[in-house]
């Protein structure tokens, strides 16, 4: 038992989401007892077993569903090729529990100013893993930045072209420029990612995705990005805007987004 904690812990700490699926009641004859556990990894690889065969392979796939929905479910088994239409010819009944074990969801800022040193504490607190990026030394010594799990000094635009495809992490740029944020917004653009906010005026943002279009970047995918970044709550302080922005993540973490429109949206 202890190996296998150690297991689903060393996998959190590397961002990866697992399933837990766990028998819990048997009827008859099966592979396995009561209590027997597996791990399913994201790309379907597993920890244990479920003794093999097409019981193994129905609950491989229980688990997936599981992890896509992030939501607990029961999952019945007839080991029966007529009644439960399974190549297993056991003839019991398999009652499995499977639990979604997810890391925390991760808050990517580009840029150490006034409003990430607030939200940054704020996104913490709320659950989220948060990593700053700043390519100027001078102003992260400046600010305490506080309250975040990792600071990264580097150049942005080489860190966002680095960063995998994720869609369970949220993006904010709150860099110092237009020229930044056009950099360091292009690639994200390119991949997958649950939530991408940019800070700006309604003209920079237009300029940018001006710039970003002529440059082969299609013109649908800008409607990923949340740009002003936030709820639209009349924020005017560094507190606020973050406020804000913390706001809005978690109406996309909560599936609520599409609640709230933003200047311009239909």
């Amino acid at each position: 038992m202890g190996e296998l904690f150690e297991t689903i812990s060393d996998l959190l700490k590397a961002g990866e989401p697992i399933a837990v699926a766990i028998v819990v009641r048997v009827e008859g004859s099966a592979p396995r007892k009561p209590g027997a556990k597996m791990i399913v990894r994201r790309d379907g690889r597993i920890i244990g077993t479920m003794g093999g065969g097409d019981l193994e392979k129905r609950v491989i796939e229980e688990a997936l569903e599981a992890l896509r929905r992030e939501t607990p479910q029961m999952a019945s088994f007839t080991l029966d090729v007529e009644k439960g239409k399974m190549d297993m010819m056991c003839g019991g009944k398999v009652d499995v529990y499977i639990e979604p074990v997810l890391p925390a969801p991760r808050l990517i800022v580009f840029g150490a100013g006034h409003i990430t040193r607030r939200l940054g504490p704020l996104m913490k607190g709320v659950g989220f893993s948060v990593t700053v990026v700043e390519d100027t030394p001078d102003l992260v010594q400046q600010d305490s930045l506080g309250g975040v799990d990792e600071v990264v000094v580097t150049d942005m635009a080489e860190f966002a072209r680095a960063l995998p495809p994720d869609p369970r992490a949220y993006i904010v740029l709150l860099s110092r420029g237009f020229s930044r944020d056009k950099a360091v917004l292009q690639p994200l653009l390119e991949k997958e990612f649950k939530y991408i906010g940019m800070i700006g005026s309604l003209r920079k943002i237009a300029a940018i995705e001006n710039d970003l279009t002529k440059e082969g970047i299609p013109r649908e995918a800008f409607t990923r990005l949340r740009a002003p970044v936030g709820l639209d709550i009349g924020a005017e302080t560094p507190e606020e805007i973050a406020l804000s922005i913390a706001a809005e993540i978690i109406a996309a973490r909560r599936g609520k987004l599409g609640l709230y429109k933003k200047g311009g949206e239909g």
